[in-house]
């Protein structure tokens, strides 16, 4: 992870922050994948939460690989989980509320580790929700606009009752399909065991704690970006997709795991994120400046599914709205990464 302007980080996590939130003061949270773009954007805001207005929020960060950690913040209040989500998770304490975001969430990973991708997602959500039952604790799970699959009527936007085909027999699946299965073992764990969970599926999330491995696209393009390389697009382009910032993403969640309904998914995207990737990938480069150039003959390892638009309506009625346009989410993320 690079590091980042401590300033504007900081004023940024202020900025998001609402008085619903301590809501979550003095409670125990697990956050699975808490090294990732979304799930350590969750952690650092629960930590500044604690290091600002001492919230006494006891964090459980379960990470497979060594924890990652701004050096700005305290951790006094966090207990690292060195294990993989597919682990037995053991904990010596009741929990309040537990955030499931651990999988891979990358192409790259999908191509090559088919059958591990499955595995993370469906052992992990059955393990937490074993947990979940244990404790009591109200469990979100992070899931995918990747169920939606590829719808054969032209719809606007994904509504959370609207499902395309997914071919079952590709590899490529692995992703869409277990978090499909991980959506379907929640609400069959809801009706058997009566635990209390709900499901967000966020759009494409973008922000400033992106892992250097991440092989999705517009990863490569902010990497390129904070080189000074110019901006390599290796298709046309031209699929839709509800681009979203992470701190977004982050209120979205909080709003969610407070008022969401249990059994229920949401949407996560923002009004101003439905762009081409092209266009997406223009605006980043106009800002960083550089150029955008293209690469169609490349293609290996790239989603299959065209266009991923989801609507937030269902979302927006708990009362959720959106921090951040495109413009100021791009200004912010470069101004946070040095």
């Amino acid at each position: 992870m690079r590091d980042f302007d401590e300033k504007n980080y900081i004023n940024t996590l202020e900025k998001i922050n609402k008085n619903q939130y301590n809501k979550f003061y003095n409670k125990k949270i697990l956050i699975t994948g808490a090294n990732g773009l979304i799930g350590g954007t969750l952690l650092d805001f629960f930590q500044f939460l604690n290091d600002k207005y001492n919230a006494n929020i006891l964090i459980y960060a379960l990470v497979r690989s060594k924890f990652i950690s701004q050096k700005f913040f305290s951790n006094s209040n966090v207990i690292v989980l060195n294990q993989s989500v597919e682990d037995l998770i053991s904990i010596d304490s009741d929990l309040d509320y537990i955030f499931h975001i651990a999988s891979n969430a990358h192409p790259k990973a999908y191509d090559q580790f088919p059958v591990e991708t499955i595995m993370i997602t469906v052992r992990g959500t059955e393990n937490v929700l074993k947990l979940s039952h244990e404790t009591g604790a109200r469990l979100l799970f992070v899931s995918s606009s990747e169920v939606y699959g590829e719808l054969d009527r032209n719809f606007d936007s994904h509504l959370e009752e609207n499902y395309g085909k997914i071919d079952i027999l590709s590899p490529r699946s692995c992703y869409s399909e277990s978090k499909r299965l991980a959506e379907t073992l929640i609400c069959s764990y809801i009706k058997e065991f009566k635990v209390n969970a709900v499901i967000v599926r966020p759009a494409y999330i973008f922000g400033p704690r992106f892992s250097e491995s991440n092989t999705r696209a517009d990863v490569e393009f902010i990497k390129s970006c904070l080189s000074k390389e110019n901006i390599i697009l290796r298709s046309e382009g031209v699929q839709k997709r509800s681009y979203t910032y992470v701190f977004d993403c982050v209120t979205a969640m909080l709003e969610v795991m407070l008022d969401g309904k249990n059994g229920e998914a949401y949407n996560i995207s923002s009004d101003f994120g439905n762009v081409q990737l092209r266009e997406f990938a223009q605006i980043l480069a106009d800002k960083a400046g550089v150029n955008l150039q293209f690469d169609i003959s490349d293609t290996k390892g790239g989603s299959q599914i065209v266009n991923s638009l989801l609507s937030n309506s269902k979302l927006k009625k708990l009362g959720w709205t959106e921090s951040f346009n495109m413009e100021n989410a791009i200004d912010n993320l470069f101004s946070i990464l040095i």
